[in-house]
């Protein structure tokens, strides 16, 4: 029984007529092509060699051909050529060749999986992005910080972009809010900030940081990109809960980080104005009389104007030093409502 190795095949590419010179007749010779294969279980890979031969069909007598193939009458009959094809190696070649093309054809992206529309943050920030179309989106101003938030039907992948004005400096920002998404059913959350890596998101450079905890008993996830727009401060988190969603919500960042965009400029709270109070007119001293030459005091005490609210376009709660319109430079709010000398 066969199984591998060489196999020898004849194959019959046309006759003449010719005297054989061993049985003397003037016979029809066949045209023979003794081919050798590589083979197994009767699978032939390729041809590796050929001879041509004459055969007499008189005699069966079996010589090389090259001598007598000029004499050989045919009458007229084309003798078909031999072609050394590895045609049993084609469905293997067929075979790699898909390989190869599946292996180093662009790795799926997520925007395979899911839908993305092009979506605004409005009426939180002057922001465009690109979301996932099947994921729920709500902007919210009630109170601050106010806050864009795109999360799967799940709920176990939540994104929220916030706009934030108590910091000035990206470190600040970032050791202020980076535990916004993280509560009581959070253990192993980092007490200090973790470390930072500098990242370009929205055509500004800005600072991110990732780190994993365990929330209600199932590992969980943060990722926090922190920027500033015109001087207000943004912090935009990814947030996964449980294993499965870790790979899809970078994914998901990815696509969207890309895809961030500021559409306009920054609306800022407005600047305290001084008016004059009541109870700022000129008293005289109990303890001593007024100098001669010497004028009351009678300035004003400021304060901050009643009914004063934010833009009605994009909200800002100005609780530090943040840029401001209508006068001053920056909108410092006291604790007792009476602007800082």
């Amino acid at each position: 029984m066969f199984v591998a190795g060489i196999r020898s095949i004849d194959r019959v590419r046309g006759a003449g007529w010719l005297d054989c010179p061993n049985c003397h007749e003037h016979a029809s010779q066949d045209v023979v092509d003794e081919m050798r294969f590589l083979a197994l279980l009767g699978y032939r890979f390729t041809p590796f060699a050929r001879r041509r031969v004459l055969v007499c069909r008189r005699c069966g007598f079996r010589r090389p051909a090259e001598a007598e193939m000029p004499v050989l009458n045919t009458g007229g009959r084309r003798l078909q050529r031999a072609w050394l094809v590895p045609v049993g190696l084609l469905p293997f070649a067929v075979l790699a060749a898909g390989t190869l093309f599946v292996v180093n054809r662009h790795p799926p992206s997520i925007e395979d999986v899911l839908s993305f529309t092009r979506d605004t943050a409005e009426p939180v920030a002057p922001v465009s992005l690109r979301r996932p179309l099947s994921w729920n989106a709500s902007p919210q101003t009630d109170s601050p910080p106010p806050s864009y938030t795109v999360s799967d039907p799940t709920q176990r992948m939540v994104i929220t972009l916030r706009r934030i004005t108590d910091s000035d400096s990206l470190a600040q920002l970032l050791a202020n809010h980076y535990m916004d998404d993280n509560g009581i059913n959070d253990s192993g959350v980092p007490t200090s900030t973790p470390a930072t890596t500098t990242v370009k998101i929205a055509g500004t450079t800005g600072l991110t940081l990732h780190f994993t905890y365990t929330s209600t008993g199932e590992p969980a996830q943060t990722a926090l990109y922190a920027f500033f727009h015109d001087g207000i401060g943004y912090t935009l988190s990814y947030v996964a809960r449980g294993q499965a969603q870790f790979d899809t919500l970078r994914a998901v960042s990815d696509t969207m980080n890309a895809s961030l965009s500021f559409t306009g400029t920054e609306t800022p709270a407005p600047c305290p104005s001084p008016s004059p109070s009541p109870s700022a007119s000129p008293s005289p001293s109990t303890g001593a009389s007024p100098s001669p030459g010497a004028k009351p005091s009678s300035s004003p005490s400021p304060s901050l104007a009643v009914g004063v609210t934010p833009s009605p376009t994009f909200p800002a709660f100005a609780t530090s030093p943040q840029p401001c319109a209508g006068g001053q430079a920056t909108a410092i709010p006291s604790p007792s409502g009476t602007p800082k000398p």
